[in-house]
């Protein structure tokens, strides 16, 4: 258990921060293509690694990160995302047992 009390868990050979983190994977898998993607927002290189990289039928891209507890760092991120993202970031909360998609972050 870390400082904000999830537990680490396996799935498919992969490890996975919490069980929410987990279940999402499991929602989202035929459309996830890389897992921990990082992305470099502004010009000064601001380092966010989003819990997933996903692909539509289409080919576009977008990302995922399922959030157990917004901190300050995430809520900047999070701001800075509307303006330098790369693509659409879906946010999933919930818990592990019912994780839902809370909102979807278009970039500006």
């Amino acid at each position: 258990m870390n400082k904000y009390r999830n537990n680490k868990v396996e799935l498919d050979g992969r490890s996975f921060a919490s069980k929410l983190e987990a279940s999402v994977y499991c929602l989202i898998k035929p459309a996830v293509v890389q897992c921990q993607d990082h992305v470099y927002l502004t010009d000064a290189r601001i380092l966010y690694i989003p819990d997933f990289k996903c692909t539509t039928f289409d080919g576009t891209f977008y990302w995922v990160e399922a959030k157990g507890l917004e901190t300050t760092d995430y809520r900047i991120k999070r701001r800075l995302w509307q303006h330098y993202g790369p693509g659409d970031l879906h946010i999933y909360k919930g818990s592990a047992a019912r994780p839902f998609l809370h909102e979807i972050i278009k970039v500006k």
